[in-house]
């Protein structure tokens, strides 16, 4: 007997928005000339502290990866339950799926239901809250390298890949 395969879920390539991405984190921007005042500025520098938070248990490691351009799909996603994790785009624009928690049976899953494609801009990045869904970046040019930051050790002892019934497609509008 032939297995029924589901329609895959399509999400539209949003930019980041403030207000709308709140629930699952936060937005790091480079502030733009005027739009507030610098921490610490001098003739040489101009400090903007207090972009983001993230809150730390221990040690606060951070990595690069980089990334290959490759088809905007995905039939997986993972989280980390335990940590918040930051990604910066360093050298490039990435598109990558995000997801709320959704409980079912005392058990963390993505919620499939309100998932969403962002945009992360070169010289943009996220810090999600704990135990939010997503997938590894997906670049816009050929290739390009992400700053990764989490809790010293979350890579080995705090990673959970879930498989979906489903493929999520993101589409640039």
């Amino acid at each position: 007997m032939k297995k029924s395969v589901a329609q895959p879920i399509t999400a539209p390539v949003r930019l980041l928005e403030e207000k709308s991405f709140k629930r699952l984190g936060q937005i790091i921007r480079i502030p733009e000339e005027g739009s507030r005042k610098p921490t610490l500025q001098s003739e040489a520098f101009k400090f903007y502290g207090n972009l983001g938070i993230v809150a730390v248990k221990d040690k606060f490691e951070l990595g690069v990866c980089t990334f290959r351009k490759r088809k905007l799909e995905t039939t997986q996603l993972e989280q980390h339950a335990q940590t918040q994790e930051l990604l910066y785009a360093i050298d490039g624009d990435f598109i990558m799926p995000v997801a709320p928690i959704k409980k079912i049976r005392g058990a963390a899953y993505p919620n499939l239901d309100r998932l969403e494609a962002v945009l992360v801009k070169q010289g943009e990045g996220v810090i999600f809250h704990d135990g939010i869904w997503h997938w590894a970046p997906f670049p816009v040019k050929r290739k390009s390298s992400v700053l990764v930051g989490f809790n010293k050790g979350t890579a080995k002892n705090d990673l959970v890949i879930r498989d979906l019934d489903v493929a999520v497609v993101m589409v640039r509008e």
